[in-house]
């Protein structure tokens, strides 16, 4: 039997997990193998082409059966599977468009009790529903793309390439490995973020889209997962790839 993931980001024990559609070819058998369903999420309309699959950018999680949709999945095949799972959907009144910051309303992330964001570039609304209804506490970040930036270990740690991030997230007493920016594939792009090439898969296991081999930071990687014993898992053969993170969002009793 299954319920919602309590925090985001880090189910017991995945069994329904949300991506992008255009990523199923590569990870739908090998999640499945895994005996993890995929929820997948169309590409979205509104935002630039090459970031469109990205689930990051349309769905944001804020905890048990609460769910935050982007506009272009109001009356959505998404909506309706995720509402008959019994979620509680939220639609923003935001308007998302190609260009940066227009595209990252919903790019927030939480990590434990903490939700590190961009108040500049944030759905207000969506903030203040964290805050009020969730009592959660704010970082504020330079970075507009927090939740792409940020590779969540569990409640208290965190991975990323961004300084700005590292610096704040330090500040608040989060445990953070900072690791050379680059080294991860997005089609379109210089380079990808750890964050959106990562996920739980249950509270001692995490998913990499792929190998971290041609990583400079491979190792210490491995050993701060180590530390908190939690198991690298890798889905691919490929180099690490950014898919704009997954989402597990019910986890087995």
């Amino acid at each position: 039997m299954s319920r919602f993931v309590d925090l985001p980001h880090l189910p017991r024990q995945c069994s329904t997990i949300l991506y992008g559609e255009k990523y199923a070819e590569k990870l739908r058998k090998l999640l499945d193998n895994l005996r993890i369903r995929s929820i997948l999420i169309p590409d979205n309309p509104n935002i630039d082409p090459r970031l469109a699959g990205h689930t990051d950018l349309s769905v944001l999680h804020a905890g048990g059966e609460r769910l935050v949709l982007a506009p272009h999945l109001k009356g959505s095949f998404i909506e309706d599977r995720l509402c008959g799972n019994g979620a509680k959907i939220l639609f923003p009144e935001i308007r998302q468009c190609p260009a940066y910051p227009e595209d990252v309303q919903l790019n927030l992330c939480q990590i434990g009790e903490y939700v590190l964001y961009n108040r500049k570039t944030s759905s207000a609304a969506i903030v203040e529903y964290l805050t009020k209804e969730r009592a959660l506490h704010l970082i504020n970040c330079r970075q507009g793309y927090t939740r792409c930036a940020s590779c969540v270990v569990d409640a208290q740690s965190l991975i990323t390439a961004d300084r700005g991030v590292a610096a704040r997230a330090s500040s608040a007493g989060l445990s953070v490995l900072l690791i050379s920016p680059g080294h991860i594939l997005l089609d379109g792009f210089p380079y990808g973020f750890i964050g959106g090439a990562s996920f739980k898969l249950s509270a001692h296991r995490m998913a990499f889209t792929g190998r971290l081999d041609g990583h400079p930071d491979h190792a210490r990687i491995l050993q701060f997962l180590a530390q908190r014993e939690i198991e690298a898992v890798f889905l691919t053969e490929e180099p690490i790839f950014d898919i704009g993170s997954a989402i597990p969002i019910l986890e087995e009793e």
